[in-house]
């Protein structure tokens, strides 16, 4: 579920509309949106991307042997592919869009086979989840509970805090870690996930929070999570944009995301 941007002075979302936007429900839009979500220039993805590759070798050295791991909105598994070379992990990579989970299982399959046995996990599970529903189908939950940790990138933005933060706790064991990365609310003051219908030509959203940095924090203590790593906030910077591509350009000296990891203490 990792997000993309546009409101109606917004032009790096895919394409340009002049068209009113279209309000969908998260699971409808997103399975919309799974045909072109890899292929539409999504400058945040880019800079999702980059990031990990900063903070996700923070939460590898604080990892357990053979670890068991959730990536809670897996999309297309841009991030789940990172997890294949862990030794020996149990991934559970879950997200609420059938049309994401068929594309992140073909780009894991591959990356999986081109590992050799002693650099890649031991399995991996692709599971439809969906967060808002948890106590309705939490029987279903009860294999991934007592991760050793929780991989979710942007994501948050579609999700009530308090509801993010009670699934975490169900699922991770005491002492195990969450890596969470979202838009951050300065960009998400002036624009949202969506999508260019290349059909209709008309801007997809699905509902979205624009959650401070102070607000996560805050949740975050209140269900028993210390800080480990962050939170960094990141600015888009004109030397970003090779990486990011124009569609970043109007976002320069704009806080556009930010991350953390934290470690689960009750």
């Amino acid at each position: 579920m990792d997000t993309e941007n546009g409101t109606s002075s917004d032009k790096h979302s895919q394409g340009e509309s002049s068209k009113q936007p279209i309000y969908k429900p998260t699971v409808e839009a997103y399975n919309q949106w799974a045909a072109t979500y890899d292929h539409d220039g999504n400058f945040l993805i880019a800079l999702d991307s980059l990031m990990m590759d900063e903070i996700i070798p923070y939460l590898f050295d604080v990892l357990p042997q053979a670890p068991k791991l959730i990536e809670l909105g897996c999309g297309t598994g841009r991030n789940t592919v990172r997890l294949q070379s862990v030794p020996g992990a149990r991934i559970w990579a879950l997200d609420n869009s059938h049309g994401m989970l068929e594309i992140a299982m073909g780009r894991c399959r591959s990356m999986r086979e081109s590992l050799p046995d002693p650099n890649k996990a031991e399995s991996q599970e692709f599971a439809l989840r969906d967060i808002l529903s948890f106590h309705e189908n939490e029987s279903s939950w009860y294999p991934m509970k007592n991760a050793d940790a929780i991989i979710s990138t942007l994501v948050l933005e579609h999700i009530p805090l308090d509801q993010f933060f009670m699934v975490c706790s169900k699922l991770l064991r005491p002492g195990g870690h969450l890596l969470c990365t979202n838009m951050h609310s300065d960009m998400g003051a002036i624009s949202q996930a969506g999508f260019v219908d290349p059909v209709t030509g008309s801007k997809v959203r699905p509902l979205s929070y624009a959650h401070t940095v102070q607000e996560f924090l805050t949740y975050a203590s209140t269900w028993d999570f210390t800080l480990l790593w962050g939170p960094v906030e990141r600015k888009v910077e004109t030397s970003d944009l090779v990486e990011l591509g124009d569609r970043g350009r109007k976002w320069v000296g704009i806080n556009a995301w930010f991350g953390v990891i934290l470690k689960r203490v009750g």
